[in-house]
């Protein structure tokens, strides 16, 4: 843990899209922290984020280790596990980008390593972040069925993962968080059209309790959509992920009134709550509190357990994608 008065040395390891926007948040953060440097396996982009920001680019992983007391880790997935255990090996405080790893196992392995040494050790589902979602939790009570969609145009690059460890992932997460149950059955279909991995897919989750969740994902719309609609007993949840709206359609009452002389008629009127969210950047929350964890002043929203879990369930839809692509090649 680092005292409260000590300002929290924090580098990048890989600065591709999504770490040049660790890069733009963390020069914004408060006081207490310190970016202190990015390292990537091309060293003319490490030294142009850097020069970009005002930091310094590191010729080595090991060189950032030395100097930093913790990393954001925005490599290619098929590197979280290495980087991260190198890092935590070192003593090093960690945030990965999702997904935590390619295997339960790692990601077991990864949340051991944090725990056996006291470091903080997080998933970088920026998502929990959004005022809205943290919102959601106090409004939803027992669903009885979660539909989410996640829409988004092509984007070329080399992918090494499908749409579902891209994008449905986040939807995964946060579907757990709100049904309080086991999952008890997966069925899950998809399609790969520009890349080696599913592009488009779609799961339904089963849960012990009797909850449904639907979930859609693509990466091949021509517009970008970001919704989830919760139904629970005398309640509609509807949230805008990308506004961070959230309307609740509370109930229903029949309202009778004289039509004629001879005619009575009414009509059903649902009562709409609009919730209003302090909107936030989620990434520039979501960074600040793994600064606030390791410095004593939070705890983790999330626990590693529930990052597994996460994983599990996500992989066990690829799984099931893939066999049944295999099948009809």
């Amino acid at each position: 843990m680092v005292k409260n008065k000590d300002r929290i040395k924090i580098g990048i390891i890989g600065v591709g899209r999504m770490g040049n926007y660790h890069a733009n948040v963390l020069t914004t953060l408060n006081n207490d922290v310190e970016f202190v440097g990015v390292y990537d396996i091309d060293s003319a982009r490490s030294m142009e984020v850097a020069n970009k920001y005002g930091t310094r680019a590191f010729d080595s992983i090991e060189a950032l280790f030395s100097d930093a007391q913790a990393v954001c880790i925005a490599a290619p997935t098929h590197l979280h596990y290495e980087i991260a255990k190198a890092a935590l090996s070192e003593g090093v405080h960690t945030l990965v980008e999702k997904p935590v790893a390619c295997s339960v196992v790692e990601a077991e392995e990864l949340v051991k390593v944090a725990e056996d040494r006291g470091l903080v050790f997080q998933v970088g589902h920026v998502e929990r972040f959004k005022g809205a979602v943290l919102e959601l939790r106090n409004i939803v009570q027992n669903p009885y069925l979660v539909e989410a969609r996640r829409l988004s145009p092509w984007f070329n690059k080399e992918w090494d993962t499908g749409v579902v460890l891209d994008l449905m992932i986040h939807d995964i997460d946060i579907v757990l968080s709100l049904i309080k149950s086991e999952v008890c059955h997966i069925d899950a279909v998809g399609k790969s059209v520009k890349s080696p991995h599913e592009d488009i897919a779609s799961a339904v989750l089963q849960f012990e309790n009797g909850a449904i969740a639907n979930i859609t994902s693509s990466r091949l719309s021509e517009t970008r959509v970001r919704t989830m609609s919760i139904s629970q007993q005398n309640a509609f949840v509807n949230l805008n992920f990308e506004t961070q709206d959230i309307n609740i359609y509370r109930g229903s009452s029949a309202r009778f009134f004289v039509v004629s002389q001879r005619e009575i008629d009414y009509k059903q009127e649902f009562f709409v709550e609009r919730v209003l969210v302090q909107k936030e950047n989620a990434l520039k929350e979501e960074l600040q509190h793994f600064a606030d964890c390791i410095a004593g002043r939070a705890e983790p929203i999330v626990s590693g357990d529930d990052d597994i879990k996460t994983l599990e369930i996500t992989l066990e839809i690829v799984k099931g994608i893939n066999e049944k692509m295999r099948r009809t090649q």
